[in-house]
């Protein structure tokens, strides 16, 4: 690569960034309402099965943890009542604000560490984590292979990288991606202008990076349910109830279509 091709890389990544930063800023604000009705608090016990399909321990007692796109830290204060250690980061500074209060709330400030940061660029030192957790994080990422190696620098040998993420496989998701979505304020776009569904590319570029130690495994089918979002917005709780089901039949009757599913869990290990 050449020096003006790195120069035109870095300023595109840095619009990026400031473009998601944008975004998820105006988010936060949008949450804070909800978070003041009661949205504050987190119960690992209430979200068991939740953290069972990410393979996490009851007790993470003494462990270090690392989570990557905090956004208002509702998932890094869940560990931290479990006993970890957390750090997190998120491109928002707003969202950082949130992810300190709520731990503030939840009486685990002294647990979580929380900083603005960008995921290609992290400012940890090399085998500082057990573990490192992300939710719909990577496939906002302009430069995946450097923020796989990033993830893979700071975890300790024999630690878990596990994420859970949207995917590409589905060919009729994303031909509504392509030509239906954002189109007309009818189906918005809801996500962030550049950000895109994991391709199989980006997936075995991933796991590469970790020689090949990669799960990838489906907890749930989101198909309909995905569409009942984009299109009709959830405005028929009738529809919306029997979507759902759709998606949950898919995935007890019929095991090889789970490929398809709009969210994949990668589980990589160092």
């Amino acid at each position: 690569m050449t020096e003006a091709q790195r120069l035109k890389k870095k300023v595109s990544t840095h619009a990026i960034h400031q473009a998601e930063e944008a975004f998820f800023d105006e988010k936060a604000e949008q949450d804070v309402e909800g978070f003041e009705k009661g949205g504050w608090l987190a119960d690992p016990s209430a979200h068991r099965s939740t953290l069972d399909f990410w393979g996490l321990d009851a007790n993470l007692e003494g462990k270090k943890v690392l989570e990557c796109g905090c956004g208002s830290g509702f998932l890094s204060v869940l560990l931290a009542k479990m006993g970890a250690e957390v750090w997190c980061f998120d491109l928002s500074p707003r969202s950082i604000e949130l992810t300190r209060e709520r731990a503030r709330r939840n009486g685990v400030e002294n647990q979580i560490r929380a900083t603005v940061s960008a995921m290609e660029d992290l400012d940890y030192e090399d085998g500082s984590f057990d573990l490192v957790v992300g939710k719909n994080i990577l496939h906002h990422i302009p430069r995946i292979e450097e923020a796989g190696k990033q993830i893979r620098r700071v975890l300790k040998v024999g630690g878990r990288a596990v994420f859970y993420e949207l995917s590409a496989s589905n060919p009729v998701l994303m031909f509504f991606r392509r030509h239906v979505i954002g189109t007309s304020s009818c189906i918005p776009k809801l996500g962030t202008p550049d950000e895109h569904p994991l391709t199989s590319k980006e997936v075995q570029i991933l796991s590469a990076t970790f020689n090949q130690q990669c799960k990838i495994s489906h907890p749930k089918f989101r198909f309909f349910g995905k569409l009942d979002r984009q299109v009709f917005q959830q405005r028929f709780r009738l529809l919306s109830f029997l979507l759902e089901g759709m998606d949950r039949t898919i995935y007890t009757l019929f095991p090889p279509l789970r490929k398809y599913s709009y969210k994949i869990l990668l589980d990589f290990t160092k």
